[in-house]
């Protein structure tokens, strides 16, 4: 397992100096939300990576903007718009090629939208469309859409087997009452990314340490189940500083995936 830091902590900064003040803290490995089409352009593709490298960075996967209105194309009944998204998505894979990022995050379908087995069959579609650019796709967990609770997402891991790619964010978890013990003994294999924060009396989106999630016991379960990915922090702005509060975050992270992993192999 490794620690990063996603710069959708830092909207509305623009991404790039988002990405840039990830780097001057020292953080080395990030997940780059994009906030807008533009940014997919070779050009600022080309500027990331370079950053990346200068700096001796790894992005490990990218969020687009696309969230909104992913139900609206991908998952609609006209087909056009279907199409439409797939070669846009195409623009969001090759930077990723570029940056060298690994997983795209899909938030999906609001509830209701689609049967179980349409859903899936479109995010084939997508994850067919991702592989020439050596992109896997993820479907987020995420209160209010389709893959808001434990019976979906059994669902469409039974439907497309080891195509279901998880990325399991805690906060929208706690929000639609998901039981995260319960969901990593269900999905743990499918779990390829995780999107971490703390929660407590204080809120379902805290710094690490402010809450009251046991951390540590959560990586513990989640490695047992095969999971070696990027736990990745995710907070939202109102919920730190400074930047060096989420270098001080990322630390904290790392810390305890040391010690999740020495309590897995000790329990071996």
């Amino acid at each position: 397992m490794i620690a990063a830091v996603s710069t959708a902590c830092l909207y509305p900064k623009p991404t790039e100096d988002a990405l840039y003040d990830l780097c001057l803290h020292g953080i080395r490995t990030v997940e780059i939300f994009l906030n807008a089409p533009s940014e997919c352009r070779p050009v600022y593709a080309n500027d990331l990576a370079a950053m990346l490298k200068r700096f001796g960075v790894e992005c490990r996967s990218v969020h687009p903007w696309t969230a909104p209105h992913e139900g609206f194309m991908l998952f609609s009944n006209y087909p056009r718009r279907c199409s439409d998204f797939l070669e846009e998505a195409k623009q969001v894979f090759a930077l990723m090629e570029t940056v060298g990022a690994q997983y795209y995050i899909l938030h999906g379908s609001n509830i209701g939208r689609v049967p179980a087995d349409i859903y899936c069959e479109r995010f084939h579609m997508l994850a067919e469309t991702a592989k020439p650019f050596g992109v896997e796709v993820t479907q987020e967990n995420v209160n209010l859409f389709e893959s808001q609770n434990l019976r979906f997402l059994k669902e469409f891991c039974r439907i497309l087997g080891d195509e279901a790619q998880i990325t399991f964010d805690t906060k929208q978890a706690v929000r639609s009452g998901m039981d995260i013990g319960e969901a990593v003994r269900l999905l743990g294999s499918h779990i390829v990314h995780v999107h971490l924060s703390d929660h407590g009396d204080l809120g379902d989106c805290l710094r690490i340490g402010r809450g009251r999630f046991q951390i540590a016991s959560f990586l513990q379960n989640l490695h047992a189940q095969g999971f070696d990915g990027a736990v990745t922090l995710e907070l939202y702005r109102g919920a730190f500083g400074a930047t060096a509060e989420l270098a001080e975050d990322w630390k904290k992270i790392e810390r305890i995936i040391r010690i999740a992993e020495k309590e897995q192999i000790r329990e071996k």
